[in-house]
């Protein structure tokens, strides 16, 4: 009588052997649960590509810089090269108000989701841009079309959250700064962002902008102005002071 057991279990050991993993090589299961880990030098490649597209003369980050900031998203945010409006948030230890409005500010396609290469490009911007770079940022993330030029139906929603996130950034840095908030300080913001100074804002720089009278503004028609005018220059400074203040805050992403 011929038993068939002996030559089963063989086949069976045979097929436990091959299935297990080789020194130095991880299991299906740790395949599986492994995360993507995103290269500080793609993020560097990629964050300074975006930075030159969108005016900047090259990314104003070292690669030491910018491998601390590509770790730490690695870490919160699952190794994925983009994130959520609430992904962001949670990345940061940060007023949510002042987070909400630098999302929207880096997020320059207008896409919904950030890339990590864009939230990079935009700190870089916004920490350590010269005024001319900023402007140029400035301007592309109203230039909604991406035409080139500002017709003039984007200059009221522009200047409508100018004001906005300028009162807004204001109210945040008080409070970070556990300084109080007098009757003047809350009237000045109402005034600010009242429609009819939004509306003299947008008028006053249509008329000193658009000069041949083509309904559009140049980005150097936009800059002649810009750079002069008070309003836009405090945002400016408000903005790169926020951004400054964020990183000194969550010294992972330094």
């Amino acid at each position: 009588f011929f038993s068939l057991d002996p030559i089963i279990e063989k086949a069976e050991h045979l097929q436990r052997q091959r299935q297990k993993p080789r020194a130095g090589q991880p299991s299906m299961g740790a395949c599986q649960s492994k995360k993507v880990v995103i290269s500080a030098s793609e993020v560097m490649h990629e964050a300074n590509q975006h930075a030159k597209e969108h005016g900047a003369t090259s990314l104003h980050f070292t690669k030491l810089q910018v491998s601390h900031m590509a770790e730490r998203f690695n870490q919160l945010n699952d190794g994925q090269k983009s994130c959520t409006r609430e992904q962001f948030k949670h990345i940061f230890n940060f007023d949510e108000e002042s987070l909400d409005i630098l999302y929207d500010a880096f997020d320059i396609d207008h896409s919904g989701t950030l890339e990590l290469a864009e939230m990079i490009s935009g700190l870089s911007f916004m920490c350590r841009g010269s005024i001319q770079e900023k402007l140029k940022f400035l301007f592309m993330q109203h230039d909604v079309d991406q035409s080139g030029f500002l017709e003039h139906n984007e200059l009221l929603p522009m200047f409508q959250k100018l004001t906005d996130q300028l009162v807004k950034l204001e109210e945040a840095s008080r409070r970070r700064n556990e300084l109080t908030v007098n009757k003047t300080d809350v009237q000045k913001a109402k005034i600010l962002r009242s429609t009819s100074k939004v509306n003299e804002l947008a008028e006053d720089f249509k008329k000193a902008s658009d000069l041949d009278g083509d309904g559009k503004i140049s980005y150097e028609e936009f800059e002649n102005y810009m750079e002069k005018n008070e309003l836009c220059r405090k945002f400016l400074q408000v903005m790169s002071e926020t951004g400054n203040t964020l990183r000194e805050e969550n010294t992972n992403f330094s």
